[in-house]
């Protein structure tokens, strides 16, 4: 049975706009419909200890049938296939694409390596203003407050809207 599944784009190596554009070319086998996504957001850097380029980020919404680890597992294999290396354990990164799962069903589950919704995106207006472009009344599960009252409470560092990522939106 088909889930609703969101996922977070970001990139800020090589040519981030396309490197979003082609990530959801490679999504879009996962769906079972066509992909709904967000303007690109570009965000500046936090929790780096060096000077690295702005970031460029966007959510997008598509239904799959996927269960979570297959869908973290087809992820990773995309993130692979684009040239990002395996993460450091616990240190901020600059990366060619960089793909997350915010939301799988409304599915909490809390194993190695996979925490839904994900951890912290409740948090970060890059995450919650592209999403609320495409799912305007989501609610996090586990999380009272609207997607509206989350942006109102999340840290204002510069976060703005560039461009489509994809002219059907």
């Amino acid at each position: 049975m088909a889930k609703r599944a969101i996922i977070a784009l970001g990139s800020n190596l090589g040519e981030p706009v396309q490197n979003l554009k082609e990530a959801v070319e490679r999504l879009q086998p996962l769906s079972v419909a066509e992909i709904r996504s967000s303007s690109i957001w570009k965000a500046m850097p936090v929790g780096f200890e060096e000077e690295v380029p702005e970031f460029c980020n966007a959510v997008v919404v598509f239904e799959t049938d996927l269960e979570a680890q297959a869908l973290l597992d087809a992820l990773k294999a995309i993130e692979a296939g684009m040239g990002r290396s395996p993460r450091k354990s616990g240190s901020y990164e600059s990366r060619v694409i960089d793909l997350d799962i915010i939301d799988l069903g409304g599915l909490v589950l809390d194993e190695t390596g996979l925490t839904l919704p994900h951890p912290g995106a409740h948090e970060r207006r890059f995450v919650l203003l592209p999403l609320k472009e495409v799912v305007p009344d989501y609610r996090f599960p586990g999380v009272d407050s609207s997607i509206n009252a989350l942006i109102a409470s999340a840290p204002s560092y510069p976060v703005q809207r560039f461009i489509p990522l994809n002219p059907l939106v």
